[in-house]
């Protein structure tokens, strides 16, 4: 008994320095990412969903952009997946010719099956309709009521095709044009959503639904994904394109790229948003990661702030669990922070979202670092190797912590 409390106790206290030290090698700006990633799309399912079904009055500040456009947080997840995940990738392929399928599926796998499945789990045991597309990451394709499972399914989806699509571009190319298959597969998404919205008006769908059924497949939703994909290959193959600037300077490239992706997404949302909504997110949250990596002036030093680290670490537990935590407290709020409307409303967020990086922070020291642990081992032959451990972005800052598994 003695020797499993030594042993518990050194694994809660490895993971709770693994929340609050952050290693040399991350990149700050990464984290600063998948913390408003996270935030994000918190104020959207507040705002929209679970305040009102608490029985709250119509109030304009739902309609400000940080509650009205949070979904797009998922998109600002997907690209920096691409990212993590494609520069493990292309690194691989550029060392080895090749990928290890089951060493890489097995890593992502202890990443994010145990805490998603305790999650599932947890649902079903208090009386929530878990259904087998949850249990099977097909949620994206059959629609069931727990909302995170889509996303999760795209993912997962999106860490079986990778490999196998980056091996055979790297066998048939050369490096200089690896990123050309991905530039035309990004192009063809838009295509294939005119094609699917014809389809489902042809079949009688109203054209008020037309939208919502385009948005979980993953045919149908890779832009942030492929566009995170052609980071990732600039990471490895052109390092230097992204080397961050020196001496704090604004870095004109990054600035470039990032006015000229948010000028194009911009333009091809208002020419047709039904079919280029989710090209046009990729290219914003695309190029401004691009910007946060060259840039180091005063325009991105705020994102080195290291309180966005540990919400980083956390964003994987308060994705999951937010949507369930966030009704109590939105209802206790009504009923019990004192003051004008919007005081309550923000309240009710605060409260929220404080619930939601407790109950976070319980599930990383109890299953997401236990596992870290053990794939550590399992990979590496030691306990050292856990989440901490980075792939480096240009020799210049971590990229584990910012996947959205």
């Amino acid at each position: 008994m003695t020797a499993l409390y030594t042993s518990t106790m050194e694994v809660l206290r490895s993971g709770w320095r693994e929340l609050t030290q952050r290693p040399d090698s991350q990149q700050p700006a990464l984290d600063a990412l998948r913390a408003a990633a996270v935030l994000l799309v918190i104020c959207t399912h507040y705002a929209l969903p679970e305040w009102p079904k608490a029985h709250g009055p119509d109030i304009g500040m739902t309609r400000w952009p940080m509650f009205y456009y949070g979904w797009t947080g998922v998109d600002l997840f997907f690209v920096l997946s691409g990212l993590l995940i494609g520069t493990q990738l292309w690194r691989e392929i550029r060392r080895t010719g090749t990928v290890k399928i089951g060493r890489f599926v097995l890593k992502r796998g202890l990443r994010i099956w145990p805490l998603y499945f305790v999650v599932l789990g947890l649902l079903a045991l208090t009386g929530y309709d878990v259904r087998w597309p949850d249990w099977t990451f097909l949620c994206n394709y059959k629609d069931t009521l727990y909302s995170r499972s889509w996303s999760l399914s795209t993912e997962e989806q999106f860490y079986i095709i990778a490999p196998f699509l980056l091996i055979g571009i790297a066998r048939f190319l050369p490096a200089d044009r690896q990123a050309l298959p991905l530039v035309a597969l990004c192009a063809s998404i838009p295509l294939a959503r005119f094609v699917e919205r014809g389809r489902l008006l042809a079949s009688g769908v109203p054209p008020a639904t037309v939208h919502e059924r385009m948005i979980t497949p993953i045919h149908l939703h890779a832009e942030a994904l492929i566009i995170g994909l052609l980071l990732a290959w600039i990471v490895v193959h052109r390092p230097r394109w992204i080397a961050r600037e020196e001496h704090g300077r604004v870095s004109r490239t990054g600035l470039a790229v990032l006015v000229i992706g948010c000028g194009v997404g911009l333009a091809l949302d208002f020419l047709n948003k039904e079919i280029f909504a989710f090209t046009a997110l990729g290219l914003i949250f695309g190029s401004v990661t691009f910007f946060v990596l060259r840039d180091s002036s005063w325009l991105t030093r705020p994102l080195q702030s290291f309180v966005f680290y540990p919400i980083s670490r956390l964003s994987y537990g308060m994705y999951l669990t937010h949507f369930v935590v966030v009704s109590s407290s939105t209802a206790w709020a009504i009923r019990h922070v004192p003051g004008p409307l919007p005081v309550v409303f923000l309240g009710g967020l605060v409260l929220g979202t404080a619930i939601a990086i407790i109950a976070a922070t319980i599930t990383f020291l109890l299953v997401e670092h236990p596992f870290l642990l053990l794939r550590g081992k399992l990979l590496h032959g030691d306990r050292k190797h856990v989440a901490s451990s980075v792939t480096t972005v240009g020799g210049q800052g971590g990229l584990e912590g910012v996947t959205m598994p």
